[in-house]
């Protein structure tokens, strides 16, 4: 039954999710990831994700690679994509991957090393506290984290990323409204048959923040320059420029 009709949305309701559980055997880890990385290519998640980087294409003048951090990178899809479609534009490029998931990062490197992409690598990392693979990066980014975690530890990841982005900030993630829920209820029950992505789904969406909520955590972290857009399918995409500046998205 859809929930959303019986439970308001107006306020965060966060609750554990499956995937979150260290526990969790891997093959049902594995089904949840191939579940999720057949619903980012049906979300266009990557896609978004690229309007918040191409620009940045245009100022490599000094031909130094395009240097990308993505946090809570799951299996990978996400970084796979951004190296493909750089690769497709003649751009150099550094990207690393950390999740704190020692069978996600698994994943993840067995698909790079199957795409054979260079310059495309994954590492073990709570991004809550562990150390970066490097201090700097042109491109901190994470795609659906944030709904993951409490509003204090968010603004505690949007520091890290502010502070390790030596030009831009890019967050992608889940819009909690009724659309949103019914969508993710449907779509993770149509485009895959992992009973961990079939809960957890409409669970991200009930704890998935508003407009006005995530803006006032960027706030609290300093991002006071953060825009906010919409898209496809009830996602939000958030970008903060390092230099204070709104991004061309």
């Amino acid at each position: 039954m859809l929930r959303t009709f019986s439970n308001s949305l107006q306020h965060r309701r966060r609750q554990a999710e499956l995937m979150d559980n260290p526990e969790l055997q891997k093959s049902l880890h594995d089904q949840a990831l191939a579940g999720l990385r057949r619903i980012n290519r049906w979300s266009r998640t990557g896609a978004a994700v690229w309007t918040g980087i191409r620009d940045l294409l245009k100022s490599d003048s000094a031909g130094q690679p395009l240097t990308i951090l993505d946090l809570a990178c799951g299996s990978g899809d996400m970084a796979l994509w951004l190296a493909r479609r750089l690769q497709q534009f003649n751009c150099r490029f550094l990207i690393h991957g950390v999740d704190i998931s020692s069978t996600a990062v698994a994943a993840a490197t067995q698909q790079a090393a199957t795409a054979a992409i260079d310059g495309l690598s994954f590492h073990q990392c709570d991004v809550l506290q562990d150390a970066f693979p490097l201090p700097r990066y042109d491109v901190v980014m994470n795609s659906l984290f944030l709904h993951h975690l409490e509003a204090p530890e968010v603004v505690r990841v949007l520091q890290r990323m502010a502070t390790a982005a030596g030009k831009r900030v890019v967050i992608d993630d889940l819009r909690r409204t009724r659309l949103g829920y019914f969508l993710a209820w449907t779509g993770c029950r149509l485009l895959s048959r992992s009973p961990i992505v079939h809960f957890d789904g409409p669970v991200s969406v009930e704890g998935a923040f508003s407009d006005t909520e995530i803006l006032q955590l960027a706030r609290q972290a300093g991002l006071s320059s953060a825009r906010l857009q919409h898209h496809w399918p009830q996602r939000f995409l958030l970008t903060w420029q390092s230099d204070g500046t709104t991004a061309d998205a």
